[in-house]
């Protein structure tokens, strides 16, 4: 999503999401890392050093979590203080539930893309990019250990209900705009054409075309610009961009999670008029 309002924005310019990673480019706003100045020193000079290092130097764990945050362009603030630096109009992109998204911009009415997934989904998803292999995605339990975290609301940003209720309850707001990963699966270019319409942008078919060629999963897999398993973690295990496909929860619930995460499912979600695929 974050690839394609990038595009939409630039009238279908792939050049500019090819010029940097994209948290440089459209920041999280909720990341919040400064490192001391000693640090930064040598992430920066392992830019200039790596292609010359050699490779069991690159892989350790240290480093390649050095040469990852330089490639991501953290180490140089916070998220907040990256976007001041960006022209307007300007594209950020967070995780944060309603309650907790920047009170400025709902007051503002700034345009709002909002992504949400089946629960189920979202739940493997999640814990492999808890389990990237890097701090702090570097948890070490298995499925069956997050699946208890998961279903009592104890992992980050809280529990999936709240999160897209709370958004879903804004979904007719005049600056928001609802969407489901699912649905986006099976017409992505649906999916432009809806957000163009959204932001008030007129393409061409030609540019809505290459939008979403260029956004396309296998093409968004291999580009170390948005990818960032290409230059950190375990590469063999888990992915941060990893199958992006519909259902593969049930290659990991097991037939009692199944059944108790669907009656939590029903009573949590009823009488909201909101439902997805499995």
């Amino acid at each position: 999503m974050i690839e394609m309002v990038s595009l939409i924005m630039n009238e279908g310019n792939t050049e500019i999401n090819t010029s940097a990673v994209q948290q440089a480019r459209n920041p999280m706003i909720e990341v919040n890392l400064k490192l001391p100045l000693w640090l930064r020193c040598i992430t920066h000079l392992l830019k200039f050093l790596k292609p010359i290092l050699p490779e069991f130097i690159i892989k350790l764990r240290f480093i390649n979590l050095l040469l990852a945050l330089e490639k991501a362009g953290l180490e140089y603030g916070n998220g907040l203080k990256q976007m001041e630096k960006i022209p307007s109009p300007r594209l950020m992109k967070s995780h944060l539930p309603y309650h907790a998204f920047p009170s400025q911009a709902i007051r503002k009415k700034c345009k709002i893309v909002y992504v949400a997934r089946n629960p189920k989904d979202t739940g493997v998803s999640f814990f492999h990019q808890y389990s990237l292999g890097f701090p702090p995605l570097d948890y070490k339990g298995s499925w069956n250990d997050f699946y208890q975290l998961y279903v009592n609301d104890k992992t980050w940003y809280g529990s999936w209900f709240d999160h897209v209720l709370t958004w879903w309850q804004h979904r007719d707001d005049e600056n928001v705009m609802f969407l489901k990963y699912e649905n986006m699966k099976k017409d992505p270019k649906g999916a432009v054409k809806s957000i163009t319409d959204f932001l008030d942008i007129s393409l061409t078919e030609g540019a809505i075309d290459d939008i979403v060629e260029f956004c396309s999963f296998n093409k968004m897999k291999k580009d170390e610009n948005v990818n960032f398993s290409l230059v950190v973690g375990d590469k063999d295990k888990h992915q941060f961009i990893r199958k992006g496909v519909v259902g593969d929860w049930m290659n990991f619930f097991t037939v009692a999670q199944n059944k108790e995460y669907e009656k939590i499912y029903r009573e949590r979600m009823k009488g909201s008029g909101l439902d997805f695929e499995w």
